[in-house]
């Protein structure tokens, strides 16, 4: 990194522009406790992180002013994707990251949200409750820098595929109150956020396994409705269908 481009110069240059940053370490972890949350567009706030860790990355949260398709083009999946969906991608601001990947930088929208290799292998989403980090301040090139694309249809079709039902269901609840509950259920999991998500997906199977007990829902289609929900906040689907399959082990 040249010595006139500074993290500290270029953190304050994006938080006086209204742009929220926050001091990530050299491994990309945020040094804020935190994390992307503590993010400040106060030049004060900015100025005391940066003169604390003068040589910190600049992390960015995701969401609010852009969203990021994550393209690690050191992987040859990736490579392949990025080859086969390049002309169809609309030019925007692009950021060449540390490992040789790309980030390119969409306005915000709300069908996208933080996903990992939804798109394809080692191809990455981050909206809102995610970040990145800010490359450029790494001397990394800048590709369409005054330009912010719109997010292609093709890409929210991509990542919500309109799902089939689950071959064994889907009866669902006929009588009102436990429709109700059904749907509480999967609307609580469904919107989970980050840092909960985990937790209200265990909470949601271990409610669903009291419907599968009272005989209002079979139970692989219990299982299959929670992962589902459970991937739609943002959880990996094999991360999700342990979760459940670990609250339905409790027995009905």
């Amino acid at each position: 990194m040249s010595s006139d481009i500074i993290p500290w110069k270029t953190a304050l240059k994006l938080a006086r522009q209204g742009v929220r940053v926050f001091p990530c370490a050299a491994d990309k972890k945020p040094l804020t406790s935190n994390g992307y949350k503590d993010a400040s567009a106060d030049p004060n706030i900015v100025h005391a992180w940066w003169t604390k860790h003068p040589e910190a990355l600049i992390g960015v949260p995701t969401g609010d002013r852009f969203v990021v398709i994550d393209v690690d083009l050191q992987h040859l999946d990736a490579q392949q994707w990025y080859d086969a969906n390049c002309s169809r991608l609309p030019l925007t601001r692009t950021h060449v990251t540390r490992s040789g990947g790309r980030h390119l930088l969409f306005k915000p929208n709300c069908g996208v949200g933080c996903s990992a290799g939804k798109l394809g292998a080692h191809v990455d989403t981050r909206g809102l409750g995610g970040y990145i980090i800010y490359w450029p301040v790494c001397e990394l090139d800048v590709l369409h820098g005054g330009m912010l694309a719109a997010v292609p249809d093709w890409i929210i079709e991509a990542l919500h595929p309109p799902q089939a039902p689950p071959p064994n269901v889907v009866q669902f609840p006929t009588h009102v109150s436990t429709h109700r509950q059904f749907e509480g259920i999967v609307r609580a999991i469904a919107t989970a956020h980050e840092g909960e998500r985990n937790s209200i997906c265990f909470w949601g199977a271990c409610r669903m396994r009291e419907l599968v007990a009272q005989n209002a829902i079979g139970r692989d289609a219990a299982i299959e409705i929670v992962v589902e929900a459970a991937s739609r906040a943002g959880l990996p689907r094999n991360e999700a269908r342990s979760t459940v399959l670990s609250a339905f082990r409790g027995g009905v």
